[in-house]
């Protein structure tokens, strides 16, 4: 009995030694695949600020025209006075004025 107590000790404690490094194996591996996830969360993060930015710098490309059309409209484009009726020169005001505010 004794020989084959000692077999059986010895047998249980491989599969033991073997399923300890298996287990640390795979939560090794675990952790390296949640670092791997929230560095792949990171890039996104990193992708959707840079078309934000990007976004924003066509933005200011296209506000700019639009603030630079305004301000001739409000300097030069005026209609005239007496050529046209008090309506229209406050529409013209108003919209090109909303088109400035707008921006």
């Amino acid at each position: 009995v004794g020989p084959l107590a000692g077999g059986l000790f010895d047998y249980n404690r491989e599969n033991f030694f073997f399923d300890w490094e298996q287990r640390l194996k795979r939560e090794f591996q675990g952790q390296n695949m949640r670092v791997k996830q929230f560095s792949l969360y990171r890039e996104d993060v990193r992708d959707l600020m840079g078309l934000t930015v990007s976004k924003m710098d066509n933005y200011l490309v296209v506000n700019a025209f639009t603030l630079g059309i305004c301000i001739m409209l409000f300097t030069m484009g005026r209609p005239e006075s007496g050529k046209s009726a008090q309506w229209v020169l406050w529409l013209g005001s108003m919209t090109t004025a909303s088109a400035l505010f707008y921006t």
